[in-house]
Parts: structure tokens; sequence; C-alpha cells
């Protein structure tokens, strides 16, 4: 080991080079890591709090419903069985309508959400998003439109608006309901179509007293999208209960957009992963082999002494296992201080369009950063063992020099 310190010593210049070569792929996947970690858990927070909660129950999907949720009558026993399911942290009844909100000449096709106000909060945040007058109320007539909506219809608050609502199980409902609040969405798209009025109002438009199409839920213990096994087990536990009419649907399948990405980022980060390491090890590998080649006479004459082509190989692999781990711990800190930096600052917000785009697709148009351990270390261990083993060729080339010929090597 101290003979590879002291070479290491000697070459200044290729220790520095075969460092970055370690250090820079560790950095990178580290970053990567922070900025997809964020970027899932936010797309995850989004839908679940702002629309599918960990989970529903729905009543079993009927063919000719188009973009209609089948109707439930017996929302009531679903939430009585809920509350005797281990896991289930809090539920509620929602009624989710298609409809055409129209005000003058102009019109706009929306999704009409009934929820009840006093429970609502754990999936929906329009409530702190409301910029101009209030939330809904249990017991009034009102709605919460988006800006995006307001601006369609020219409406504001106060102003009133025909909302005609059409579902196969209950034909057409018109109802003429008052503006209380307008919110600022995340999305365009929810700006521009979720309405939310109270349970009873939209019991009204799909004239059917004590209808609802989802029992929505959340699951204890849930803090990001890593936590499926806990939801997995509520979604068995309770499909199990319930009768043949009716269904459990988790996020993923209430979402499956959100799903669809997260299957399609871990190969990908595992393809930069690839990258990032076969040129790290290509580094590697040619700053080794040129180290041995300008040693020859020297490893000759270490050989030629009796030492073992065993022992030749380890000095090398010694040297490349310095750098490997003190490149890949670097790397590993700097990624890390990184991502602390960026949190402490608050996010790096985005500029311009890139930040209409995130905002589309339901992500905060603030760049977070999140980083777990695991994954900090395994990037590090990885990018050391594969710059050990693309050490190894040089090294075992090393070990069969024969000495006179090394000794007769001229650079």
């Amino acid at each position: 080991m101290k003979a590879a310190i002291r070479h290491l010593m000697r070459n200044r210049r290729r220790t520095v080079l075969t460092l970055l070569a370690v250090l820079i792929p560790v950095y990178f996947l580290v970053f990567m890591f922070g900025f997809t970690n964020a970027v899932v858990s936010d797309m995850f927070e989004t839908v679940t709090r702002m629309d599918t909660g960990h989970l529903q129950v729905r009543h079993v999907e009927e063919r000719g419903m188009g973009s209609a949720i089948p109707l439930m009558q017996n929302a009531d026993d679903v939430v009585a069985m809920l509350a005797g399911i281990d896991g289930i942290e809090w539920q509620t009844v929602r009624l989710d309508l298609p409809a055409l909100a129209s005000a003058g000449d102009r019109s706009q096709t929306i999704y009409v959400q009934g929820v009840v106000p006093e429970e609502v909060q754990p999936i929906s945040n329009v409530a702190n998003m409301v910029v101009e007058g209030s939330y809904i109320r249990s017991g009034s007539s009102g709605a919460v439109i988006g800006e995006e909506l307001a601006s369609l219809l020219n409406v504001g608050v106060g102003d009133e608006f025909v909302v005609l609502g059409a579902h196969p199980a209950t034909g057409v409902g018109v109802l003429k309901l008052p503006v209380v609040g307008i919110y600022k969405a995340p999305a365009v798209e929810m700006g521009r179509t979720v309405v939310h009025v109270t349970l009873e109002t939209a019991r009204q438009l799909a004239r059917s007293p004590g209808t609802a199409t989802a029992v929505v839920a959340r699951v204890a213990g849930v803090t990001g999208a890593r936590d499926l096994d806990e939801i997995d087990a509520v979604v068995a536990t309770l499909q199990a209960r319930l009768p043949e009419d009716l269904e459990a649907l988790d996020w993923r399948a209430l979402a499956p957009q959100l799903e669809g990405y997260m299957r399609v980022l871990s190969p990908v980060l595992a393809i930069m992963a690839v990258v990032f390491f076969a040129l790290g090890a290509l580094v590697v590998l040619n700053t080794i082999y040129l180290s041995v080649m300008e040693r020859t006479r020297e490893l000759g004459l270490i050989i030629s002494l009796g030492s073992s082509r065993w022992r030749v190989i380890r000095m090398i692999l010694a040297e490349a296992g310095v750098i490997a781990v003190a490149g890949a711990l670097y790397g590993a800190l700097i990624g890390v201080a990184l991502v602390w930096v960026v949190e402490a600052f608050g996010g790096i917000p985005m500029p311009g369009q890139a930040a209409e785009f995130m905002r589309f697709v339901g992500i905060s148009p603030t760049l977070h950063m999140m980083i777990r351990w695991p994954q900090v270390v395994v990037s590090a261990v990885s990018m050391a063992v594969v710059a050990v083993v693309a050490a190894w060729f040089p090294a075992y080339r090393a070990s069969k020099l024969e000495p006179v010929e090394a000794m007769r090597y001229v650079e």
C-alpha cells in the first residue's frame, strides 16, 4: 500500500485525472438521483393529494360509460367497512360528474367534483389555493373554479354560470351556480376543468340523492411513491371484503400516467449509470495501463528480485483502489453537498416556458432535490468496484512481464 501511494504521489497529474474519472460519474449519479427522486415525490404528492388519494372504492366499470365514472348507491356501507380496516387513516365520499359550464356565449367542458368541504383537505389542496373569494362551505350552493376557467368564461367572484351535467345513469341535470372562489391551480388543465362544489350540490346536479362515484382513502405510514407495500396490503384486504359490484383501485390504477413515468425512469437511470461507469472505467483502464507501460523496467526489476506475480497485481490494484475509493467518496460528498445547498436556498425556480410546462404536467415549477443514502452508497461503491475491475487488465499484463525483456524496455 505504501508503494502504491508513493507512486500515485510521484505522478500527481495522472492521479488527479484518474481521480476525476471516478469522482465525476458518482457526482452526476447522485445529482440525478436527487433530481428524479424529487420529481417522482412531487408528482406522487400532486396526484394523491389533488385527486386520487392512495386508493378509491368504486363501482365496477361498466361498458359504454364514456368519461363518466359509474355511480354507487352504497357509499355509507363502504365508509363503515373502511373504518374497520387497519391502515386506513382517512376517508371521504366524492361525486365526480362530467359537465358543461356556460356563461353568456362562452362554454367549456369541465369536471365537477362534489366534496365534503370539512373532509376533503387530505386529497385536495384547492382550499389553500384560493386567491379570490373563499372556499365552499357545507350547505352552500356556490362553486370554486380555477383562474383559467374564470378567464375562459369571463366570470369573477359573485358572478353566476350555468352547469349542464350529464351522466348515463341519471340523465341531464342543470344548475345555475354563483362563483364563491377562484383558485390558482398547479396544472393548467386542472385550472381549466376542475370545479369544486359541495357533495349536496353535485347530487342535485346528478338528480340522485345519496349517490357517489367513489370513497377516497389515504393509508397510514405512506410518505412517498416508494411506500407501495402499505397501500398494496390495504387494497388486498379491502378487495377481499368488498361485494362483487365494487372494486378497490390504488393510485397506480387511477393515475396510470404516473406509474408509466416511474417504470420508464428506472431503466433510464440504469442506462445513464452504465454510460457513466463505462466512461469512468475506460479512463481508469487507460491511465493505469499507461502507468504500467512507463514502469515496465521498474516492474521487471521487482519481479527479477523475487516478487511474486500476484504481488505485482496487488500493488497495481492497490493504486487503483486508493484512487477509486477517494474518487467515489469525494464524488458522493460533492453530490450530497450540492443537494443540500439547493434545498437550503429553497430549490431552483425554473424560467419561463419550462415553468409553464412543469405546471402543465402537474410538477412544481421549482426544482427541488431529494436524496436517499442507499442511493449514494450504491453509486459510490459501484463506481469504486468498476474502477478496480477496470484496473485488473493492466495489472494482469504487468504480472506477465518477463524480467529480462522488461529490463531491456526503452520508452
